[in-house]
């Protein structure tokens, strides 16, 4: 790793750390109109839920194809032949295909790409379930980090507004009691309010379109690839499906979608603890990433397209995979 990459990792990371640290000791010591315990009680619980969640986002890493060693492709050119095929938990359950029907590639890790899938140009690696790349963490927000990435919003967002107002609170003591035509306003405390209020408007926003995103089980990415998907159906058809046929993931229910990432429980939805992942049909990769539940008024229709499509591509060479991938919709 080059030291240009390491700087690039530590950064955001010390950055972060820094910001928190900093308004913590500034509200902390130079607020006075409010009880010190409670204070610190808050602004520490706060803190270090943030601060923790921070890291296990990190930590836990989105997830990778590579993580799974039966999925790295051993010949390319014998792929394009159709003579190399994926496993066939990936081939009977794959619901995003190219155009041509064959199942996605990535010629840069050389491993096979499972549904929702995407590789990363600045991680340089395919990332599963891939929702974004976070310059704040120097990392993608993926299948494994998403639960603790929207905790750490979460938390964040609380922080910041816990710090504005406890900050403006004390900001208007002292202008109410017209204490500025005797001392000097502080200047830490006036630039821990400004950087807060900034966050708190910033982060607020963003929080809330996270969890949309969640409670419509779709990823930053799928938003744009609907999009263009969309606008093919309305040209070649030259009508518009419902949106449930556009977002195979959509469970139908944002109580549904919410659970699907967050857990079943509010343990789990309020503390940053791994999620307790269910055990269908006994099956060791079930909720890893590599296939993914969908709305189920197409689920029959769709698995029957998919294991259609496996059995049809063992017995024929198909012509070429590297096309632009689209969902099978019936």
């Amino acid at each position: 790793m080059s030291l240009f990459t390491t700087i690039s990792r530590l950064f955001p990371k010390c950055l972060t750390v820094t910001l928190f640290i900093w308004t913590y000791l500034v509200t902390l010591f130079k607020v006075h109109e409010l009880s010190q315990t409670l204070l610190f009680t808050i602004l520490t619980v706060e803190a270090v839920f943030a601060l923790f969640t921070y890291f296990k986002v990190v930590d836990v890493g989105p997830g990778h194809p590579m993580d799974f060693k039966d999925l790295r492709i051993n010949n390319l050119h014998e792929v394009e032949l159709g003579n190399e095929l994926p496993p066939e938990y990936i081939s009977k359950k794959s619901l995003t295909v190219k155009r041509d029907g064959r199942f996605r590639v990535c010629q840069t890790c050389h491993y096979w790409k499972p549904d929702r899938c995407h590789h990363c140009s600045t991680c340089d690696k395919c990332v599963l379930k891939m929702d974004h790349h976070c310059p704040w963490f120097a990392d993608c927000i993926g299948f494994n980090n998403q639960k603790y990435f929207i905790q750490f919003l979460i938390y964040t967002t609380l922080y910041s507004l816990t710090v504005t107002n406890i900050t403006f609170f004390e900001l208007y003591t002292w202008f109410n009691r017209k204490q500025f035509e005797e001392e000097i306003i502080d200047i830490m405390l006036l630039s821990v309010w400004l950087l807060s209020v900034a966050v708190s408007v910033s982060v607020t926003f963003f929080t809330g379109f996270s969890i949309y995103q969640l409670c419509q089980n779709q990823t930053t990415i799928e938003v744009y690839s609907l999009r263009r998907y969309k606008e093919e159906v309305r040209v070649l058809h030259g009508t518009d499906l419902p949106m449930s046929n556009y977002n195979l993931f959509d469970l139908c229910s944002a109580k549904e979608n919410w659970k699907d990432v967050m857990g079943t429980t509010w343990e789990e939805w309020c503390l940053p603890i791994q999620k307790r992942r269910p055990r269908r049909n006994s099956n060791v990769l079930d909720d890893r990433g590599l296939y993914f539940s969908v709305n189920r008024s197409t689920t029959n229709d769709l698995l029957e397209s998919a294991d259609l499509q496996d059995r049809l591509l063992r017995r024929v060479t198909p012509k070429s995979s590297l096309d632009i991938e689209r969902p099978l919709i019936q």
